[in-house]
């Protein structure tokens, strides 16, 4: 029996060497692997406004241990929009986009395409409108309204900010109100396509006096 495990030993222990070797570098597939998109050099005169994917799905193969230790944080789709023009256009996404470790690479992408929405940029200023609901209490009304600041400055989509008069706010309650108030409210940009804005809250002043009895 001891013969057995001594007999023709160094070519057992090549053997077991190799077998872990090739346990290390055997090739094996993760699939349904979900990476986000990462939008690169888009020029700086457009913006994105419609992008109905956030990512898409690989099939990554590689050595077993590589893809065992593959951390999906670091995977991206990066997508080269330099060449990008106003209006809607489709985009190819290559293997060789895909950001991997060195040894794995990428079998399938799903969607192997995107459709995105492009629009220029437009900068405009725009008076602030405020919005309230509800009534003070009986007896009291509201003598001034006062905005701070009363106009914001938007960068963002031509098509949606060349469409606006004015910004709203958000609702302000007001009923019940029987004196002065001081209220700091967020701009309402529910469906705009924004790069950059002045501010994105305004504060509002309120004066509330009783009303006079003949």
């Amino acid at each position: 029996m001891k013969g057995f495990f001594t007999k023709n030993l160094s070519l057992k222990l090549i053997s077991i060497l190799l077998a872990a070797i090739l346990w290390y570098f055997v090739v094996s597939e993760r699939s349904g692997e979900s990476v986000p998109l990462d939008f690169r050099n888009i020029p700086n005169s457009l913006i994105i406004i419609e992008n109905p994917e956030e990512s898409v799905n690989l099939r990554i193969s590689g050595p077993a241990t590589l893809l065992r230790r593959l951390p999906p944080k670091n995977v991206k789709a990066i997508l080269d929009l330099s060449d990008a023009k106003p209006g809607e256009a489709k985009f190819t996404i290559q293997p060789e986009q895909i950001t991997l470790p060195r040894g794995l690479r990428v079998t399938m992408v799903s969607p192997a395409s995107i459709v995105l929405t492009i629009d220029e940029l437009l900068r405009k200023t725009l008076p602030v409108e405020v919005i309230l609901v509800g009534k003070p209490l009986e007896g009291f009304k509201f003598t001034r309204v006062g905005i701070d600041p009363p106009v914001v400055e938007i960068l963002g989509a031509r098509n949606e900010l060349s469409r606006l008069k004015r910004i709203s706010t958000g609702e302000i309650d007001i009923s019940g109100f029987k004196k002065d108030a001081v209220k700091k409210v967020p701009l309402n940009l529910a469906g705009l396509h924004i790069k950059s804005i002045s501010t994105e809250e305004v504060k509002v002043n309120l004066k509330c006096a009783r009303v006079p009895t003949e």
